[in-house]
Order: structure tokens, then sequence, then C-alpha cells
């Protein structure tokens, strides 16, 4: 699917981004341990929250103003909103870390 509109565009990579950044915060903690991570990871996630609140309500309006790209916008906040459970599972993986040898 070909993405037309600049907002669903930079969702996207707003939405990537995110992703990656908590996906090496993450790779980073279970492979070293070291513990300040833990507290860098959560400010990154109070910050990620935020941006991506503000980008979802944008997105959300722009799927009521234009919404003859309904199929566009529909399917950029679905992808967008996969990031919630991924960053849930990061968390339950920090407190559980199943990966613990110590």
């Amino acid at each position: 699917m070909k993405i037309i509109q600049s907002l669903n565009k930079n969702a996207l990579i707003i939405a990537t981004i995110s992703f990656l950044i908590g996906t090496l915060l993450l790779l980073s903690h279970l492979i070293t341990g070291w513990e300040p991570l833990v507290l860098i990871g959560f400010y990154y996630v109070l910050i990620a929250t935020t941006l991506n609140v503000i980008t979802l309500i944008g997105l959300i309006a722009n799927a009521i103003i234009n919404y003859q790209y309904y199929k566009e916008n529909l399917t950029t906040i679905l992808i967008f909103l996969t990031n919630i459970p991924i960053a849930t599972g990061y968390i339950f993986i920090v407190f559980n870390n199943p990966f613990n040898i110590l």
C-alpha cells in the first residue's frame, strides 16, 4: 500500500524509531545487565509515550478530516498502535528478566 498523506508517513517513521530505540535499550539491558539502563528506559518510555499520544491524536483527527483515505488512515493507526503491546512486553521482560543468571 502506498502512503499518500505526509502525516501518516511521519507517524510510521515515529513508530519505527520508537520501536528501534526501545528494542535497542532492552537488548542493551539484557546483554550488559547495567542497572542504569532501567532508569534510562523508564524516562525513554515516558518521553515516547508523550510523543506517541500526541501523534495518535493527530492521526485520529486526520482520519476524521480526511475520511476519503480511510483505509490508509486506519492501517496507519493500527500499525502505530502495535507499539503498545510491544512496549508492555518489553517492560514485562525487564521486570521479570528470564535471562537473569545472577
